[in-house]
């Protein structure tokens, strides 16, 4: 299992990790005065990931995005964004981080100047914010950004073609001013760098391999850039193996990673479209559906605790609920009482990653282990980059390698990489790993002509390799619609109807905006001239790039 160790920062540096008043509280108004840009490295790290608390990684992913691209369904029917429905608490919870972090970024670089030792730092904070940005606008479309997190409070939205052009030139710079090996450069360590611990070589390949997700995202809207950015990326040089991973180690909470805490308080179970993917892509079911989730738990209560072998059960081990629920259908009995969208018969996130005695047969039904998940969250793997590679490759991009060799080490490494968490690898089943990798759709396609037949591979195991991250997850089904998301049982929102396969395109802008910054935010040439709204589509989501109807 990887060794994660959870410090506590000194102080000064907890302070800034835990407040976005940073310059309040570190500026004396009668002196002029600096601070080490170290510290401030770990607080966007962890406020941008929306680790402040477990509250924030609850109400901006698990709520929202891990619904959005159905790696979760929720089962809570007083809340109703899997319905699609708006809730401005939520959606700012989304908003504010980011825009702390970016007024950060715009602070450092006029200190930069004077003060070169942070000059590598300083780059690190770059790809942090550029990282960001491009979940922000992937999830909002146009957004204020170049007169953003500056003095006025009515700055002017950007189209998210600039944005993403500019974050191309960010990871760049960034990356090739890290590669000049500069003299006299203050240092991190594990306290002061969430992500690598100050390894610059790490820091170069994240930056790169970045860049070519963000190449790729926007293949059918500006194909000849993303194909000039996705060379330039894979020849500055990419994540390597499972050792370049990016994740940021959790810091905030008892309880490790977030997702585990919020687990427990039932408002969520597995998908319906996960279950499938995991049991149906190939003829074995995929091995890291014991790694994430975990048997139901009237499941375990009949045929592994004992405690109630009479017990009603119509469902299988590991099970999932269909997305856009609501109170009625979520307690639905058929003739024998049977209600397939129970809690209690479906599956939670007690794999063996988190919980292993649960699937092992050894926790009661209805018992968790209320231990610390040492796992950190992810933001990009080797298991993705290779897939990014193997769709550079199936596009003819120069340098991308062969296509089928790059997805097929995909789906290994990540694989690798989720095991590596489990505390003990004897548990785990590995006799089915060639299988599952050889059968099925999972099987490469030489013969296939139509290149969506082996995008849509990819597509899945990216969107497997990448998981919980969901900011990620929910682009990549809009760029290519795959894997094929299940329309929503019922949409709140009237201007989207899953009868005609439509579904969610983004979030729309918050009330706060709405009323205070009315002249930008409700511009009707806003989005390419379609205004804001949920059924709008962002920039770089066409048509010509996926199956999701509009």
């Amino acid at each position: 299992m990887k060794s994660i160790k959870y410090i506590i920062i000194s102080v000064a540096a907890a302070a800034v990790g835990c407040t976005g008043n940073f310059e309040d509280i570190n500026t004396n108004p009668g002196t002029v005065s600096k601070v080490n840009p170290a510290y401030v490295l770990p607080s966007l790290q962890e406020s941008t990931m929306h680790l402040s608390a477990t509250y924030g990684y609850q109400t901006a992913e698990n709520y929202i995005l891990q619904n959005y691209c159905q790696y979760f369904a929720n089962t809570n029917a007083a809340l109703s964004l899997d319905r699609y429905g708006y809730d401005d608490l939520y959606a700012s919870d989304l908003w504010k981080p980011y825009y702390k972090a970016l007024k950060h970024l715009k602070v450092l670089k006029d200190e930069i100047a004077e003060s070169p030792e942070y000059t590598n730092i300083y780059q690190m904070i770059r790809i942090v914010v550029a990282h960001a940005t491009i979940g922000m606008t992937d999830t909002f479309g146009d957004l204020p950004y170049f007169e953003a997190a500056l003095a006025g409070n009515t700055p002017a939205y950007d189209s998210q073609k600039d944005i993403y052009y500019n974050v191309f030139k960010e990871l760049t710079e960034a990356s090739d001013i890290l590669s000049q090996n500069l003299a006299g450069q203050t240092t991190c360590n594990q306290d002061t760098d969430l992500f690598f611990s100050g390894d610059i070589d790490k820091w170069r390949k994240f930056a790169n391999s970045l860049r070519l997700r963000c190449a790729l995202r926007i293949v059918y809207v500006d194909p000849e850039k993303a194909k000039s950015e996705g060379e330039a990326a894979i020849a500055a040089g990419l994540m390597e193996s499972n050792e370049d991973n990016c994740y940021v180690r959790v810091m905030a909470t008892n309880w490790g990673h977030p997702l585990y805490q919020v687990s427990n308080w039932g408002e969520f179970r597995m998908s319906k479209t996960m279950e499938n993917v995991l049991k149906h892509t190939s003829t074995v079911p995929d091995p890291r559906m014991e790694l994430w989730f975990g048997m139901t738990a009237n499941y375990v209560r009949k045929y592994y605790s004992g405690e109630n072998s009479d017990l009603l059960y119509k469902g299988e081990k590991f099970s999932g609920v269909p997305n856009g629920q609501t109170s009625v259908s979520l307690g639905e009995a058929d003739s024998d009482g049977w209600i397939a969208n129970s809690i209690d018969n479906n599956s939670n996130v007690y794999g063996l990653i988190a919980f292993p005695a649960w699937n092992q047969g050894n926790a009661k039904g209805g018992d968790t282990c209320p231990v610390p998940v040492a796992k950190p969250l992810k933001v990009m793997v080797y298991g993705e980059v290779c897939q990014l590679k193997a769709e550079a490759a199936l596009r003819g991009w120069s340098g991308a390698g062969d296509a089928e060799e790059n997805y097929l080490e995909g789906i290994r490494a990540a694989i690798a990489d989720e095991r590596s968490y489990v505390d003990d690898p004897s548990i785990c089943n590995t006799e089915n790993d060639e299988t599952y990798i050889t059968t099925g759709n999972v099987v490469w396609d030489a013969a296939a002509t139509d290149i969506k037949v082996n995008l849509e591979k990819i597509a899945t195991q990216k969107w497997l390799a990448i998981y919980p991250y969901s900011f990620e997850a929910w682009a990549e089904c809009r760029r290519t619609g795959f894997p094929e998301l299940m329309p929503v049982y019922q949409s709140d929102d009237p201007d989207i109807n899953p009868a005609n396969n439509e579904f969610i395109r983004k979030i729309r802008y918050s009330d706060a905006e709405r009323r205070d910054n009315a002249e930008h935010s409700m511009s009707s040439s806003l989005n390419q001239g379609q205004g804001d709204g949920m059924d709008v589509r962002v920039w770089w989501d066409t048509d010509e790039g996926n199956s999701i109807s509009d």
